[in-house]
């Protein structure tokens, strides 16, 4: 489960890292700047193997979907890596009828990390290892979720340019089902499943 942490952090700081950067991409006349933003995200593993599955509305293109599936076997190591980019006519995102589905498949790599000594440098090596579907549906109540509001400060975008604040409210939605699966598995055969579906808004004012 210590992975699977992890692996949900990293989802979390791409999503994070993401929103300045479309601010960035987006800029016109006026220096502030209203996003909207939709999140689903699925966890599952096994005895040895953690799965996580994000799809996020976070892009610097306009109705677009980004799909991200991780992979970490703990008992040899191995972490897998892959995304891909969905037109949002392709993905299901209603929050009205309380159902979000994603039928699309990733390209997956095989990450490997290499330190030299002598440099004191770390070396990524990413190795194409095949394709793999993602086919997943989330179903919830849309009157059941909770309401939470975020304010980032003076996050860095470039040399001697901030994003001098983002701030901004999401619905996490409650109780959320999750049926599919993931390349040759139905994720009912997992020991343990989970995730969650999360809506909201952010104004973005650039220094």
């Amino acid at each position: 489960m210590k992975i699977l942490r992890v692996l949900m952090l990293t989802f979390v700081f791409i999503m994070t890292m993401a929103l300045p950067a479309m601010a960035q991409g987006n800029q016109s006349n006026s220096p502030a700047q209203k996003i909207s933003f939709n999140d689903a995200v699925f966890f599952g593993g096994t005895e040895n193997t953690d799965t996580f599955v994000g799809l996020s509305s976070y892009s610097e293109v306009q109705n677009q979907y980004n799909l991200y599936l991780e992979k970490y076997n703990f008992e040899t190591g191995d972490y897998y890596f892959g995304s891909a980019a969905i037109p949002a006519s392709e993905v299901v995102f209603n929050t009205t009828k309380g159902i979000v589905t994603v039928n699309k498949t990733v390209d997956v790599y095989k990450v490997e990390y290499t330190y030299d000594e002598e440099t004191d440098s770390e070396t990524v090596t990413e190795t194409y290892v095949g394709a793999e579907s993602v086919n997943l549906t989330w179903t919830f109540n849309p009157r059941n979720y909770s309401t939470h509001k975020f304010i980032e400060k003076n996050i860095e975008l470039d040399f001697d340019e901030y994003l001098q604040l983002s701030k901004g409210t999401f619905k996490d939605y409650k109780g959320v089902q999750i049926t599919g699966n993931i390349g040759d598995t139905d994720i009912k055969v997992l020991d343990y499943t989970g995730g969650g579906v999360s809506t909201g808004t952010a104004l973005s004012i650039i220094k």
